[in-house]
């Protein structure tokens, strides 16, 4: 059973067999539903949502309008199949994770379901922005931890205030 993707670069959909090479990927690999984090091919997707993907025709154009020489190969690591970006710490694919509480995500409902509601599901974000507002005139929101790590570990974080 074929699924579409859209052509981000050239603006079409276009047919897919359940594999596709991604940007800077150097070989295909199995389409993953974004709103239920199983294969596209298990099942229906119909009315799911689109993953957005220059098709093969466009690809090397994306890539040299974004600076990038689509001769240049990369080997894939030995290790691993797919992309450490979207597996959890024991290699399960993953479609993204909280920047506030680390939680990751397996399909696209858990995303919205966490984020619902001012990210009710949250805890972390909740403390953080209850204890903003509490302390801060404005009530603005703090940054979430990872990302103040990230800014922390680079030297980056600006600690006072310049407004």
């Amino acid at each position: 059973m074929s699924h579409q993707h859209f052509c981000d670069f050239a603006g079409h959909y276009w047919e897919c067999d359940g594999t596709a090479v991604r940007l800077f990927a150097p070989e295909a690999s199995v389409c993953m539903c974004l709103d239920h984090g199983v294969p596209m091919e298990e099942g229906d997707h119909s009315t799911c949502s689109v993953e957005l993907l220059s098709c093969l025709e466009h690809r090397a154009d994306q890539m040299r309008a974004m600076g990038y020489d689509p001769s240049y190969t990369i080997e894939p690591s030995p290790e691993s199949d797919q992309s450490s970006m979207f597996t959890d710490s024991e290699g399960n694919h993953t479609v993204g994770f909280c920047l506030w509480c680390g939680r990751d995500f397996y399909c696209m409902e858990e995303v919205e379901n966490h984020n619902a509601n001012d990210m009710a599901g949250c805890a972390e974000f909740q403390r953080c922005k209850d204890t903003v507002r509490m302390s801060t005139p404005n009530g603005r929101i703090c940054m979430p931890p990872v990302l103040q790590a990230l800014f922390d570990e680079a030297d980056l974080a600006d600690c006072e205030d310049t407004e």
